[in-house]
């Protein structure tokens, strides 16, 4: 993985036990995702930035194109979340983002 070595430790174990817990643990995506919202206000807002953190990945992937068919939905639809958000100034991409403005 490209940024595994940025990682901290603990950043290493969160990755690896979100990506077990989606992979065959996980009942329902959307009781998931409707819990994370149901927390302290403070702890939602850090979500969120690792939220759309995520998502501004997917869209440069996109962008990219490094996607398959099997993340090619995820990677579409972040790309065209992200790229819109940025287009009206509701989201601040980094300079280094590699996305529809910077072609």
């Amino acid at each position: 993985m490209e940024y595994n070595h940025q990682l901290t430790e603990n950043d290493r174990h969160f990755v690896e036990d979100f990506s077990e817990y989606v992979n065959g643990k996980m009942a329902s995506p959307r009781n998931v995702g409707k819990a994370l919202a149901d927390d302290h206000r403070y702890l939602v807002n850090e979500k969120a930035k690792l939220m759309f953190f995520f998502m501004e990945q997917l869209a440069e992937n996109w962008h990219r194109d490094r996607y398959d068919q099997r993340n090619e939905w995820a990677c579409r639809l972040a790309a065209e979340a992200i790229d819109h958000l940025a287009e009206n100034g509701l989201y601040r991409l980094p300079e280094t983002y590699y996305g529809k403005q910077k072609q």
